[in-house]
């Protein structure tokens, strides 16, 4: 079945609801094959009272182009509307419905003003099965049933947030480039064996991805949509400094040849950090940019630039732009790679108890969008609300191996404030394991300098902070490139000032090290507050990590949730824990750890809020109902908890050990 044949189920099955609901006003749908100008399809209308009501653009999945938010399929839609006289519009793929208000003013994307999901499929051959069609009946029933009454006056659309718009329309867009980034890169490693050997480097050693050589067609497409998000971050940042700063030339990217573009891109990022003052980890060139710029990639990169400079990206919410590192990779690729975007309703009760008072230094060694860091710059900033933009930057430290997640997180921190006065996040794209507490770990420009050919700057070292706060890698350590391996492994080789275990299980996992690092950066009585998968909990590399935290640490506490994943994937069971650096062994000793299991989600724990102010001031009330648990157990339609002394629970722990030897 084709889009035509398809379009005609779709009247057949609307035709028979209209007389059930004479509030609509509406007689019958029409398939048309052609239309004037142009010959193009009109795929399906909807009339009533002699009038054009409704026009729709259908695609099915398997079309080339089948994204409904492709500004190609938007424009047609917009375009046949108009032609017919009809304020109302929709594109399909026959998973998504689309209804746009063609009357409203702007690019195709912000006229969208409703998004219907549908039923999930990939082609038009599941379309042959009546059992399928059957299902197809129900949901575009469903959908007539909502959108009619908006066409016909009676009703208004739900509307749809800027951060909707934005991220579904630019990730409709990013299809083109990354096709032809994964067409040049598969041409190229199969040509050039070279090139192929620099390629596995980059993605094992520059990424933390691991390379299995059965996999290449997987890869480079993981690859290909990385160096086209890491490109697209790098445009956003700029479209958003040309708000600031007119002297900004407007972006342009030449057809002619991908080395020209690239040519004309390094000038635009150089007359951007001369302007702006440096803005390093988003200007400086990246390897990225060489594999994201090839020749049959330029039209569409100048179409996404396009789109940028539509939006305002400081309009553009923070969790939407971290969610943007998530989006790359799939949920299987998540799931084994250990890379798990953070619930913002969890970070904010990591950062309440991390920094009750918002004040002091606070450490993100794996970034990722910079959900942990915004957030914190958040609190910091209703806490003290007469410190600078500066001086909450000061406080801030964040590094991620990944320079996609390095950018993301300094155009996130960066745009809380557009100003061009020392705006400066101090965020590295850099193994977390190449940094030592007091040694520097980035340059930033001094706020004197005059230009960027005196080369003037200043050092960034991470001085001791009151927290680490952060989301872990989860991936077996043999599972990550020889150069990662001997980077964690360095931890455990040198003098520390928190003494470190003298070996590991074989099996632990990456995360581990990320503990035992994140504790050198500790201020005296500074917390270490970390998600992870609960695994480790009930296993022997587990039980390092456990005794490593009794002897070092007050755990404050370990919360779990039964109403909802903390981690983007929900096959991971996550634990938040909470640990307090302390010196003292009977204090440690006697503290008394609240183990929490939720029964409801965090959101409706925290209850509605107006403002950040309201929202913090819940954050920290369910903060201290945790904090004053007591008895050795107890249940509440909120949550379930039960404590129990350190001491108690090492006696717990050697137990355990000696029933498993």
């Amino acid at each position: 079945m084709n889009e035509w044949g398809f379009a005609a189920e779709i009247k057949s099955w609307w035709d028979e609801e209209f007389p059930r609901h004479p509030d609509w006003r509406l007689t019958r749908c029409e398939v048309e094959q052609a239309v004037e100008p142009g010959g193009q399809r009109s795929d399906l209308v909807v009339i009533g009272g002699g009038v054009t009501r409704l026009c729709g653009e259908i695609r099915l999945p398997d079309h080339p182009v089948s994204n409904p938010w492709h500004p190609d399929n938007l424009l047609n839609a917009i375009n046949k509307a108009t032609h017919r006289g009809s304020r109302w519009a929709f594109t399909s793929d026959g998973t998504t419905l689309l209804l746009i208000d063609t009357m409203r003013s702007g690019p195709p994307s912000v006229r969208v003003v409703q998004e219907i999901p549908l039923v999930s499929f990939t082609g038009r051959s599941e379309l042959d099965s009546e059992a399928f069609l059957l299902r197809l009946r129900d949901v575009w029933v469903t959908a007539i049933r909502e959108i009619a009454p908006i066409v016909v006056g009676i009703a208004i659309p739900k509307g749809m947030a800027p951060d909707e718009l934005f991220v579904n329309s630019l990730r409709a867009l990013l299809s083109a480039p990354v096709a032809a980034i994964r067409d040049e890169l598969n041409r190229r490693r199969i040509a050039e064996p070279q090139f192929a050997e620099q390629l596995v480097v980059w993605m094992v050693d520059r990424l933390l991805w691991s390379h299995v050589p059965d996999q290449w067609e997987a890869e480079i497409l993981r690859a290909s949509r990385l160096t086209a998000y890491v490109l697209t971050t790098r445009l956003m940042f700029y479209e958003a400094l040309r708000r600031s700063k007119a002297d900004l030339p407007a972006l342009s990217i030449p057809v002619a040849s991908a080395h020209i573009a690239r040519t004309n891109l390094k000038a635009y990022f150089e007359e951007a950090r001369s302007i702006s003052g440096d803005y390093e980890t988003l200007f400086s060139w990246d390897q990225a940019f060489d594999f994201a710029l090839v020749d049959a990639g330029l039209g569409s990169w100048g179409r996404v630039v396009e789109h940028l400079a539509s939006f305002d990206l400081t309009n553009i919410g923070y969790d939407v732009l971290g969610k943007m590192f998530e989006r790359l990779i799939d949920p299987n690729e998540r799931y084994r790679w250990g890379q798990h975007y953070t619930s913002p309703d969890v970070v904010d009760l990591m950062l309440s108890f991390a920094i009750p008072d918002g004040r002091g230094r606070v450490l993100d060694p794996a970034a990722g969008g910079g959900t942990f860091l915004v957030r914190a710059y958040v609190r910091k900033r209703v806490f003290n609300p007469t410190e600078s933009h500066q001086q909450i930057l000061s406080e801030l430290y964040g590094l991620d191996i990944s320079p996609f997640a390095a950018s993301l997180a300094t155009v996130n921190l960066a745009i809380r404030h557009l100003g061009f006065e020392d705006n400066y996040p101090q965020i590295a794209a850099k193994s977390f394991f190449q940094v030592d507490p007091a040694e520097a770990f980035m340059a930033l420009p001094s706020p004197q300098r005059v230009s960027l050919d005196e080369r003037e700057g200043r050092d960034v070292a991470i001085e001791p902070v009151r927290a680490v706060v952060c989301n872990p890698p989860y991936v077996r350590l043999h599972e990550l490139g020889r150069d990662r391996q001997d980077e964690a492994k360095k931890v455990l080789e040198v003098n520390r000032s928190v003494p470190v275990p003298p070996k590991l299980h074989g099996l632990s996992n990456y995360h581990v090290y990320f503990w035992l690092h994140s504790a050198q950066f500790l201020e005296p009585d500074g917390r270490l507050v970390v998600i992870a998968a609960g695994e480790w909990l009930d296993s022997d590399y587990g039980a390092v990590l456990q005794k490593w935290l009794m002897d070092h640490f007050e755990i404050e506490c370990c919360i779990e949730s039964l109403a909802e994943p903390w981690f983007s994937e929900a096959r991971v069971g996550t634990v938040v824990v909470v640990a307090r650096l302390s010196e003292s062994d009977s204090i440690r000793n006697a503290n008394r750890v609240r183990f929490v299991l939720l029964r409801r989600p965090l959101r409706e724990l925290y209850g509605d809020s107006a403002s950040d102010v309201e929202h913090i001031r819940n954050v920290d009330a369910l903060r201290d109902r945790l904090m004053s648990l007591v008895g050795d157990f107890g249940e509440s339609k909120d949550f379930d908890w039960s404590t129990a002394t350190q001491d108690e629970l090492r006696g717990l722990g050697t137990a355990a050990s000696e029933g498993r030897e």
